[in-house]
């Protein structure tokens, strides 16, 4: 058993997220750093099932960092960003849960 936050993630938040993190993964990528943490969580994120996800702290950071630059593309564009605000605090508010070790 392992502490991980647990996340509620309806359909918004999972396509909020993946738009996300793709953007981070492309970054990465040019960058020539490593992606596997990124990569495993998008395809988490595609084939999950069931409405809860069980992010490690660095899955954790790694969401937080890609919602936040997801955000601040939107204001430099001068769009709205109503819908990545509650994703970002669903993230950011969520609890720690035992659960079993993937």
């Amino acid at each position: 058993m392992e502490k991980q936050r647990c996340i509620r993630a309806d359909e918004i938040t999972r396509n909020m997220l993946v738009h996300a993190l793709r953007e981070v993964f492309r970054q990465e990528n040019e960058k020539g750093m490593p992606v596997e943490v990124t990569r495993n969580l998008i395809l988490r994120l595609a084939y999950l099932e069931g409405k809860k996800l069980f992010l490690d702290e660095e899955e954790y950071k790694k969401a937080v960092q890609a919602l936040n630059g997801l955000r601040d593309g939107f204001i430099q564009n001068g769009r709205y960003t109503d819908g990545i605000d509650i994703v970002l605090m669903k993230v950011m508010r969520s609890k720690y849960k035992r659960c079993a070790v993937r």
